[in-house]
């Protein structure tokens, strides 16, 4: 972009700005150009955006939420661009302004005319970005094709090499109405963020519309159908929430094409979130796929809570819950602390559990523990089982302090630290569990060796053999 600005975390924008128009004219190029990180999927093949990716970004003072939409066609009559259109729409409707971009290497074509009889329908403003005018030959030539259209002045650009976005970005300010339409919620302080993922075709944008209430993801039985994070912002009893619905992950031996980028993605909305809904099929249950992708949630050291789906779909009897659980500790333990719901995303069976369980998950996330009774427990704990030594060396455990949350952290400090086996970090760790709770969250604990002369200070308890 020709002017650099400084990055700030924003937290509102009042107004909306969306990217229209015709498939593979540039449109995700454009908007990743804008918002300065590559967000949308960009790729030659056309229609690789399919849902509606929003961010804010603020230009000359004036914070902008940007929306980046689905190539607009009418030709096509499949299930997916019934439902692209129909996001293409909603999203309009949401605009204060429309920046239709255009591709001036083809000139005006039949489906852009499509898209600007549908931007006439709307009402809307709209800013004219021709793109590819990558030298000033090619802009001189192609862009008095467009100007039939009475809309100027025209803005060519080349969101490839980033030129001309600055001369847009000045013409969408000086574009928008005086008064925004405020629609949209603000990214409050207290907001948690949940990002849902799952192998593909696990039903994961149905349980997003479900929670939601609302049709805001593409949902198809096509796997792979969702290929951007797609944020939804909810309120629920007065707590805001930022939904993330992803791409279906896989394995990468598995990826080809385009899903390496959804694959990414995955992992960046599991970054973002502060809870993770780990759904699989019940009919299918628990794959290698499915505890790998588990794992990253694992490593990224974030709140999980494991969902069940198309529970109606199976044949049960009184221990089928049971046993299915039991399945579930056994192939991924490194999830034993989760909460397990069975649902059904498509018939809302249960779902309404599921805020609950984000809510306690997310306290037990950001829980802090006072330290005097933190070290009371310890003293109970190591008396109960006193650590034992490594080839003649013994350690001398001291005392644990919480150094963090979210997850919740804790540094144990240990004379003699090499000594302590690293078995009694699980069964410390088990511990808290038992004593604080802590369902659904990891919980990271640090061995430190004390490197205090004077240990005049009682510890919590020395080895048998000290």
């Amino acid at each position: 972009m020709e002017e650099k600005q400084e990055k700030r975390k924003l937290k509102s924008a009042p107004y909306t700005v969306a990217i229209v128009g015709r498939p593979n004219v540039g449109k995700s190029t454009l908007f990743n150009r804008i918002v300065g990180e590559r967000v949308s999927i960009v790729d030659d093949q056309p229609g690789v955006t399919r849902d509606v990716i929003a961010r804010i970004f603020e230009w000359n003072g004036v914070p902008i939420r940007f929306l980046d939409t689905g190539g607009y066609e009418t030709t096509a009559r499949g299930e997916i661009e019934e439902n692209l259109r129909k996001h293409i729409q909603e999203a309009i409707e949401l605009a204060d302004l429309l920046i239709l971009v255009v591709d001036i290497s083809t000139g005006p074509t039949p489906e852009d005319e499509e898209a600007m009889d549908l931007i006439r329908r709307s009402g809307r403003e709209v800013v004219l970005a021709v793109n590819k005018a990558d030298n000033l030959k090619r802009e001189q030539e192609g862009l008095n094709d467009f100007l039939h259209w009475g809309i100027e002045p025209l803005y060519p650009v080349s969101s490839t090499h980033g030129t001309g976005t600055g001369d847009l970005l000045d013409g969408v300010i000086d574009a928008l109405p005086e008064r925004p339409a405020e629609i949209g919620v603000e990214e409050e302080e207290n907001l948690i963020r949940v990002a849902i993922v799952g192998r593909p075709n696990v039903g994961k944008s149905t349980l997003l519309n479900h929670l939601v209430g609302e049709n805001r993801s593409l949902v198809s039985n096509i796997p792979g159908t969702t290929r951007d994070p797609v944020d939804t912002f909810v309120e629920k009893d007065g707590q805001p929430y930022l939904l993330i619905d992803t791409a279906g992950i896989r394995r990468r031996g598995k990826i080809k094409d385009l899903e390496k980028y959804a694959v990414g993605r995955g992992k960046i909305a599991v970054e973002r979130a502060d809870v993770v809904l780990l759904v699989i099929d019940a009919e299918e249950g628990v794959t290698e796929t499915d505890a790998h992708v588990f794992g990253l949630t694992q490593e990224a050291g974030r709140g999980a809570i494991l969902l069940v789906n198309k529970w109606d779909l199976v044949d049960k009897d009184t221990n089928t819950a049971g046993e299915y659980v039991k399945k579930i500790k056994e192939t991924c333990k490194f999830l034993r602390h989760c909460p397990i719901q069975f649902i059904s995303a498509l018939s809302g069976q249960r779902t309404h559990r599921v805020w609950d369980e984000i809510k306690t998950v997310h306290q037990n996330y950001s829980f802090r523990v006072p330290t005097s009774g933190l070290n009371t427990h310890l003293q109970e704990w190591v008396n109960r089982r006193p650590p034992h030594g490594i080839r003649g060396r013994h350690p001398k455990i001291l005392y644990m302090t919480q150094v963090s949350s979210q997850p919740p952290t804790f540094a144990l400090f240990v004379k003699n630290r090499e000594a302590l086996h690293f078995s009694y970090e699980r069964y410390l760790i088990n511990q808290m569990r038992e004593t604080y709770g802590f369902g659904g969250t990891p919980i990271r604990l640090h061995i430190r060796e004390s490197r205090r002369r004077d240990y005049s200070e009682r510890p919590v308890i020395d080895s048998p053999n000290n």
